[in-house]
């Protein structure tokens, strides 16, 4: 591993903490410690993230499997990368799915937020939904039992 590619998988996994993604995190700095093995801090540091891991992170961990190129994909990071692209409507499916299977997940719901208002501003002609004529309108379906 070249010092430019360990500088780049220590900043990418520094960014994986401040997000709180420790899963991810854990993997990157598990590839990190692979490579360096004489190094004592990097092995405590990735004994220490996996502490911290419940039991259903350490669990998507071990069923992560990593591509040819040493890269982990996970849904997350597969939303990251289409929002990036500006794919926000492909981002935003991705990350309705993560939020159907972990419903507590706050930082997805951040994410959620800061798409839909990134898919406004991509999108200023299109006129903004009234939220308050779709609920109304879904209420008096319920209460009449109306399917479109």
């Amino acid at each position: 591993m070249t010092p430019e590619e360990r500088t780049s998988h220590e900043t990418q996994a520094e960014r994986h903490l401040r997000r709180g993604e420790l899963a991810e995190a854990y993997a990157v700095l598990s590839k990190l410690a692979s490579a360096f093995p004489d190094e004592p801090e990097l092995a405590s540091r990735v004994a220490q993230l996996e502490q911290s891991l419940d039991p259903e992170e350490r669990r998507r961990v071990a069923m992560t499997v990593p591509e040819p190129t040493g890269k982990h994909k996970t849904p997350m990071h597969e939303a990251e990368a289409l929002a990036a692209k500006g794919r926000y409507k492909e981002a935003i499916a991705l990350y309705r799915g993560l939020l159907a299977q972990r419903p507590d997940w706050d930082l997805v719901k951040e994410r959620l937020a800061e798409l839909f208002e990134l898919a406004q501003v991509a999108a200023p002609n299109r006129p903004p939904v009234n939220q308050e004529g779709v609920l109304e309108h879904l209420l008096d379906r319920i209460s009449t039992r109306k399917r479109p």
